[in-house]
């Protein structure tokens, strides 16, 4: 299966633009909408299977987004009571700022000041499709590892576009 997956990312002295095709507008609603969602506290109305549905693939994804810190089971559960709220609206709140930066048309624009809620809600919605660990790929017959590469393919242009050093560092 071919698709555009393009996107350009501009740097400019206050803001970063972020021309995106039409596919890639759809995709990153999708993927950023679905984490912003399960990383919610209210389950969606509905019947006991739809709450149980959501319960179920929330939990799955929190286990990916938010891995134990520990092997120890009781340092683990301490480090989540004492920040895993914060961590998880932090993290729901810049999808949030993202998803609102995105326009029907047009470059999404976002504060340079900000950005960080870009590179850090695009590694964690990759998660939506593919496990920790996973780049991802654009070329793969697979949905999920398709998507999960064009987030990353995304993420590391930002990140390129922020911090030209980085480029030439991983290119030798």
């Amino acid at each position: 299966m071919s698709w555009s997956h393009g996107f350009d990312v501009v740097v400019g002295e206050n803001q970063v633009l972020l021309n995106l095709t039409e596919h890639t507008v759809s995709a990153l609603r999708e993927g950023i909408g679905t984490l912003a969602r399960l990383l919610d506290d209210a389950p969606p109305q509905g019947g006991f299977r739809d709450r149980w549905r959501f319960d179920r693939e929330r939990l799955a994804l929190l286990d990916r987004v938010l891995p134990p810190v520990s092997e120890y089971g009781p340092s683990a559960q301490e480090f989540l009571a004492r920040f895993g709220v914060g961590l998880r609206e932090e993290l729901r709140d810049a999808a949030r700022r993202v998803l609102a930066s995105i326009p029907d048309s047009g470059p999404a624009s976002y504060p340079l000041s900000g950005v960080d809620d870009w590179i850090k809600v695009l590694g964690q919605a990759r998660l939506v499709w593919v496990p920790r660990g996973v780049q991802g790929d654009t070329r793969s017959s697979d949905v999920g590892v398709r998507q999960a590469g064009l987030f990353a393919d995304l993420q590391g242009q930002l990140v390129t576009a922020l911090r030209p050093e980085l480029a030439a560092q991983l290119t030798g």
